[in-house]
């Protein structure tokens, strides 16, 4: 297999989710965030889904809208398997400063470290040419 098949998959993924999106969502939304996250050991993708529930209000207050949740079934390439992905839209530029200065969003970091390896996950910044 072609060592490129993971980032393939993901742009067929995010192609999937451009297409099936409503209009006003593509017209509202400049960019695009893809996130492939690894989940702390005895963790869970309910843990993970339990956390996302509370944190899409907050991030979509300020342009970070979730159009879809992903489970990876397989990775084709690398030395990582994420647990899931996610599929964003974002509104302007400054979404992740607006997040991080939230005291909603700052209260549900420490659930998100204890949830996600931060450190070994991947997201990715995708502007729409």
């Amino acid at each position: 297999m072609k060592t490129n098949t993971m980032f393939n998959s993901m742009m067929i993924l995010l192609m999937a989710g451009i297409v099936s999106m409503p209009s006003f969502a593509k017209q509202a939304q400049n960019n695009f965030f893809v996130d492939l996250l690894i989940l702390q050991d005895g963790k869970s993708i309910q843990d993970a889904e339990s956390y996302f529930d509370k944190v899409a209000p907050i991030a979509a207050r300020h342009g970070l809208v979730r159009i879809h949740g992903f489970n990876v079934a397989a990775v084709y390439s690398g030395d990582s398997k994420p647990d899931l992905a996610n599929l964003w839209t974002m509104a302007h530029d400054k979404v992740f400063k607006d997040i991080n200065n939230d005291p909603e969003y700052k209260k549900m970091i420490p659930t998100r470290n204890s949830i996600f390896d931060m450190k070994h996950s991947h997201m990715f910044l995708l502007d729409q040419k």
